[in-house]
């Protein structure tokens, strides 16, 4: 969904191109939206209108922005908008000047059932995390985070899991998010004392 026909056909194009399977819709508005089941598994990509700031734009459509699988695209990173999609269930942040091989493997992360907030890691920001819960970990991530626990690089995860090693990084930086860890032997170090215990 975007309001710049440009940007939003060339990236209907891109996805069909790389997802291929289901047909891609575009729109112009959140209002748009057709009703989806609760249970509906959606890949809806989300650029926020130029002269709103995504954060409040999200409030404002909460309502409406409730089920499928969430990808917010807003002009750049910002930590604040991450954690407020995060909250609100998104599966993504990806800032529109994002190179196009990220962005499909982003999708494809995505797809599978897995998160990807590149602000929490880079700028330090941690997501608050859900009372009564662990880490929101996909059960993907939670199978690559039991190969960083036996010790395995990310090409033997990749191996082993049957995934490519872009896939393993993007599933590895995801973790480092979810469980506010700065690397990979800090979150086994978290895992292994219980300090964060995740959540599928």
């Amino acid at each position: 969904m975007s309001r710049q026909p440009l940007w939003r056909d060339a990236l209907s194009v891109l996805v069909a191109a790389q997802l291929p399977g289901d047909p891609v819709v575009t729109l112009d508005d959140v209002a748009q939206l057709p009703p989806l089941a609760p249970d509906a598994d959606d890949l809806i990509l989300l650029d926020p209108p130029a002269q709103s700031d995504p954060g409040d734009w999200i409030e404002r459509h909460a309502d409406q922005l409730s089920v499928g699988r969430l990808v917010l695209m807003p002009p750049h990173k910002n930590v604040r908008w991450a954690k407020i999609a995060y909250a609100r269930g998104f599966r993504a942040l990806v800032p529109k000047d994002t190179a196009s091989d990220i962005l499909v493997a982003v999708l494809r992360l995505v797809v599978v059932g897995g998160e990807y907030f590149p602000c929490f890691e880079e700028l330090g920001a941690i997501p608050d995390p859900i009372p009564g819960h662990g880490p929101r970990l996909s059960p993907r991530q939670i199978e690559v985070l039991r190969e960083l626990e036996r010790g395995r690089t990310n090409k033997e995860i990749g191996e082993h899991l049957g995934i490519a090693i872009a896939t393993v990084k993007l599933h590895v930086q995801a973790i480092l998010s979810a469980t506010g860890a700065r690397n990979r032997t800090e979150v086994v170090s978290r895992m292994a004392s219980g300090q964060s215990r995740p959540q599928a």
